[in-house]
């Protein structure tokens, strides 16, 4: 068990779940100037929340999911070392 990859790992799991936690409130504040009277509009298909997630971007979600994965499989590496 080596303490500086599962230090590392979990620094990975913060940062995703602070990027994925960013992502998820942009898109929540964009989805009010979605709604609102004279705003852009959304589209039927994805509903308001689903365009307003489109329009912050993919990317942000992409690298907190990457980030996490990598953070856990460096944190159960560390552990299956010996």
């Amino acid at each position: 068990m080596n303490i500086k990859n599962i230090i590392i790992g979990v620094t990975l799991l913060l940062t995703s779940a602070v990027l994925y936690g960013a992502a998820l409130i942009s898109a929540s504040v964009y989805s009010l100037v979605l709604t609102r009277d004279g705003g852009e509009g959304w589209d039927r298909r994805y509903g308001v929340f689903g365009t307003a997630l489109i329009e912050v971007g993919t990317l942000p979600l992409s690298l907190a999911v990457l980030a996490g994965v990598i953070g856990l499989t460096v944190i159960y590496t560390s552990f299956r070392k010996k």
